[in-house]
Formats: C-alpha cells, sequence, structure tokens
C-alpha cells in the first residue's frame, strides 16, 4: 500500500513539472523580443535625411516589416525632425518575397515635389534595410512605380545602390528670375525671387516649382499655371532642359491661344534666365507630346522676349 502511494506521488509530481515546463515554454514563446535600429526621417529644413534610433519590439520577426513602416508612419520622436508622409497617407499592402519588399501606399503619398517623394522613399529603403529579412525594398504609390527627378523609374533599391549621405546636403540662397502673367495686359512680367536651394535638387527644378507656388504681387500679377500641377523632373542637358510634367497637365493648363502661349513662355523664360539654359523640352510622363492647344509640343522653345511687357 505504501509502495502504490510512492508510486501516486512520483507520477503526481511529474505531472506537475511537465505543466510548469509547459506554461514556461509558451511564455517565453509569447515573451517580446526587440531590435536596435535606426529610422529615417526629413530633418528640420525638409533637405535631407535624419537618423533616430529606436528600440523596437516584436513577438514575431515577420510583423517587423509592418511595425517598422508604422513607425515611419507615426513620426520622429525628435521635434527637430519632421515627418516623411502627410497625416493621412495609408499602406495598402505589403508584399514580402523572400528578401524583396514592396509598400504600396495611397494616392497621397505623392507631393508636387518630386524630390522630396524620391528623399521619402529612401528614407524607408534606409529603414527596412537594417533588417536581417530585408535585403532591397521597392515603393508604388496605387500600383504604379515611382519616378525620380531625373526621369528614372525608382524600383527595387538596397542600401547600397544609395550613395549619397545624410547630412552632406549644403545649402545656398539664389535669386530667381521668374515670368507671371501681367494683370492688366496679354503679356509677361518678372518678379524677382530670392529662396534656398540645396545641391540634391536641380534648380531648374525650383523654378517650375515657384511658377506653380504662383505670384507673390497679386495686385500686379496673375497665376498662370494650375496650382495642382505635378512637375515630376526639370534637368538640363547639354543646354536643353527637360521639362518632365505628369499626365494631366495639358488638360489642367491649356485653355486658350493666348493663354497657352503665356503658360509656355512663363516656364520657358524663367528657365532661360538661368546660365546653362538656352532651350527647352516639355515632356509628359517622360514622353513629347503632339499639341499643347494649338501650340506644337514636340519643338524646342527658346526664350521670348517680344511676350514681356
Amino acid at each position: 500500500m505504501v509502495k502504490k502511494r510512492y508510486i501516486f506521488s512520483f507520477v503526481a509530481a511529474l505531472i506537475i513539472i511537465a505543466v510548469t515546463l509547459l506554461i514556461i515554454g509558451e511564455s517565453n514563446q509569447n515573451k517580446q523580443k526587440s531590435i536596435n535600429i535606426d529610422l529615417y526621417y526629413f530633418n528640420e529644413e525638409n533637405t535631407a535625411l535624419a537618423s533616430e534610433n529606436r528600440n523596437i519590439e516584436y513577438e514575431d520577426k515577420d510583423e517587423l516589416v509592418n511595425i517598422v513602416l508604422e513607425k515611419l508612419l507615426q513620426g520622429p520622436s525628435d521635434s527637430k525632425n519632421k515627418p516623411l508622409f502627410n497625416t493621412d497617407v495609408q499602406i495598402q499592402s505589403v508584399i514580402q518575397d523572400r528578401k524583396n519588399v514592396t509598400v504600396d501606399f495611397s494616392e497621397n503619398y505623392l507631393t508636387k515635389d518630386d524630390s522630396r517623394d524620391s528623399l521619402t522613399v529612401y528614407a524607408i529603403v534606409k529603414s527596412l534595410c537594417q533588417l536581417k529579412t530585408v535585403d532591397r525594398v521597392k515603393v508604388t504609390v496605387d500600383g504604379n512605380e515611382i519616378i525620380s527627378s531625373d526621369g528614372t523609374t525608382l524600383g527595387f533599391i538596397s542600401n547600397d545602390d544609395m550613395d549619397f549621405e545624410s547630412d552632406s546636403t549644403t545649402k545656398d540662397s539664389t535669386v530667381l528670375t521668374l515670368y507671371f502673367a501681367d494683370k492688366n495686359t496679354d503679356k509677361l512680367i518678372s518678379e524677382k525671387r530670392t529662396i534656398t536651394i540645396t545641391d540634391t535638387v536641380p534648380t531648374e527644378q525650383y523654378v517650375v516649382n515657384e511658377l506653380i507656388k504662383g505670384t507673390q504681387y497679386s495686385d500686379m500679377a496673375r497665376n498662370i499655371i494650375s496650382s495642382d500641377t505635378v512637375l515630376i523632373s526639370a534637368q538640363t542637358t547639354d543646354n536643353t532642359c527637360f521639362v518632365n510634367f505628369k499626365s494631366g497637365f495639358i488638360e489642367k493648363n491649356a485653355k486658350d491661344d493666348t493663354n497657352n502661349e503665356l503658360v509656355i513662355y512663363s516656364i520657358v523664360n524663367s528657365l532661360c534666365e538661368l546660365k546653362d539654359v538656352n532651350f527647352v523640352q516639355f515632356l509628359i510622363d517622360g514622353k513629347k507630346t503632339e499639341k499643347f492647344g494649338n501650340i506644337n509640343f514636340t519643338d524646342f522653345f527658346i526664350k521670348n522676349t517680344d511676350i514681356i511687357k
């Protein structure tokens, strides 16, 4: 009888030990792990990237990509740094194929500054490629790949593909001569504007974006380019500036003949004020388009002084 009691007690003890080990095992399995990485946002001037070291907790390594993306969406913790996205930007999908990650964002990811959009891509790539499960990243918007400031398509990018330093941007002030429509005539009038430029963005792009922003002297001039016009890139090669607009430029800006001439030469004359620009070639989504109203849009344009008041 004593022997049976001994065996029963021994078995009961084994059961208790087994249950305890099982509970400890499950507890350890569910215990959160952590990783220390740098997340990238814009610097205080919105001209380059700035890193913030973060400790990120996770339970499953497969969650890490989504967690990092959510942290980027939430914005920086350092008040000196600036967020990458507008507050209403959403992640529509995240697809991981081995170590290649494709992130698709909602349409409002895109701004009117193509260089900023590209820099946001680099911030995402630099943040995600610190994970051991990620080698390359592609960012899309509504399923469409992003076009860089030089007109090329940004596909999959690795950390090694980016040859810039986040703190290497230099800034300088420059005076632009911009041409807007005169309020009282069918002519253009000039406006001097001092802006801060960086060495990461072509000056030509600043010129066109300032024209899109509009005149600072509304008592004398009126805006001639639609404010929702989107510039993809503006860059000069062999004294010819190639200005690449997103589709919709013609529909938003082409009206009557007088207006159309003012739109074209507002851009052409402003760009030709730059020392290296003698000709302007217009592109829509990287391709030549035949007509802007009744104007032959495939031509190279030169400065037109007759239209200046």
